[in-house]
């Protein structure tokens, strides 16, 4: 009969243990791990159960009746602010549709939509603390997460002015502020917030009635619009200067080029200019050593035709000229004189020969007995053929 009841008891604790919800077999997911808890006094062990008895991922565990298991996911996390920035559905769960609003701290409202990813860390002390000081269940940990990264977000981006909203390295850096603010608030609890992406900012204002107030962004539209003509602007501006310059290079290029050709023209004329020169000067010198040199001889002829065989040699030079000119005389006979006696068909042209002859020969003599007398005179001191002693000799 006892065992009878004992074997009834048994299959009751094994039916409830294998039928309830927190109780039975569990499997973990890829990346879950679960944290024991038993609801037992302390003295029976009760509470969070310790390190070693974390479930791992893709593990089977028995989870008795007075036992819970408190399932975490470690895979990243996406949380998001604003509308369009996620329906719940996808990677990135919207937790509200509402911009998160600050102010910048010159007074100016603003709207911030953005996006945090965050992970639990799948470290085995880490869960154990997790689940005694924080949540146990993910949806514990998201709502801590959305609170902490909502107040740090506000915060850093309230210690920009308005104009340094618009400046990029400013806001990122901001946006990094807050980031390391929130992990170093949610590191040591067990949860890693990896990044804080700021999607967009709105200068708009909250009203009573839920509506906002962008009077102050459309104005600011207004004028990034204006900036964005004027940078345009500015690059056409830039762009035409490139193409001007580009043009200017190329025709400086060009002239450089006609500058370089005109001075190789110049130095190739120059140098031709002084072959030239120097070859003209050369046959000029040739010519007037060749003048100087036939003037020479003509003067040592002169010269010897003055001497006492000059009138032969003239003779002998006319009676040689008279033979290359097919004279119309014949030369008879040559006497002892110095008269040369001829027959001649034609006498006026022999006078006027022999006369030029005669001409030049005594001018000759002319030349050399005036000669004879200045040296006569300068050696007596009186004219030749005048006696110094004449009074003497008639006394």
């Amino acid at each position: 009969m006892r065992s009878s009841k004992f074997g009834s008891l048994v299959c009751a604790l094994a039916a409830l243990v294998l039928s309830g919800c927190d109780t039975g077999l569990q499997h973990m997911g890829a990346t879950e791990y679960g944290v024991r808890f038993r609801t037992l006094p302390p003295l029976l062990g009760g509470g969070v159960g310790s390190a070693d008895s974390v479930a791992l991922p893709l593990q089977t565990v028995v989870v008795f009746p007075w036992e819970s298991i408190y399932r975490f996911d470690t895979s990243p996390q996406y949380l998001s602010w604003g509308k369009g920035m996620g329906d719940g559905g996808g990677a990135a769960q919207l937790v509200q549709n509402e911009d998160v609003y600050t102010r910048a701290r010159d007074g100016n409202e603003a709207a911030l939509k953005l996006t945090v990813r965050y992970r639990i860390k799948p470290d085995l002390q880490s869960l154990v603390k997790l689940a005694q000081e924080v949540a146990t269940t993910p949806e514990g940990v998201k709502e801590l997460v959305v609170s902490v990264v909502r107040s740090e977000i506000r915060t850093s981006m309230n210690q920009l002015k308005t104009s340094e909203y618009r400046d990029d390295k400013k806001r990122n850096d901001t946006v990094d502020e807050a980031l390391k603010s929130s992990q170093d608030e949610l590191g040591p609890l067990g949860i890693e917030i990896e990044a804080i992406n700021l999607k967009q900012f709105r200068f708009v204002r909250l009203l009573a009635d839920g509506s906002e107030d962008t009077s102050y962004q459309d104005r600011l539209r207004e004028i990034q619009e204006m900036e964005q003509d004027i940078e345009g602007e500015r690059s056409r501006i830039e762009t035409m200067r490139a193409k001007k310059q580009k043009e200017y290079s190329e025709a400086e290029s060009l002239y450089n080029a006609r500058i370089a050709e005109a001075k190789g023209y110049k130095e190739q004329s120059a140098y031709q200019g002084d072959s030239f020169y120097a070859a003209k000067s050369n046959e000029a010198k040739a010519i007037t050593a060749e003048g100087n040199a036939e003037v020479e001889g003509l003067r040592q002829q002169i010269a010897a035709l003055s001497g006492k065989g000059g009138q032969a040699m003239l003779r002998l030079e006319v009676a040689k000229q008279l033979a290359k000119s097919n004279p119309r005389f014949v030369a008879l006979s040559q006497g002892g004189s110095a008269a040369l006696d001829l027959s001649k068909t034609d006498m006026n042209q022999l006078l006027q020969q022999l006369g030029v002859a005669e001409g030049l020969y005594g001018q000759q003599q002319r030349a050399q007995t005036g000669a004879a007398e200045m040296q006569g005179t300068s050696n007596s001191g009186a004219p030749v053929g005048t006696s110094t002693n004449g009074d003497k000799n008639d006394n």
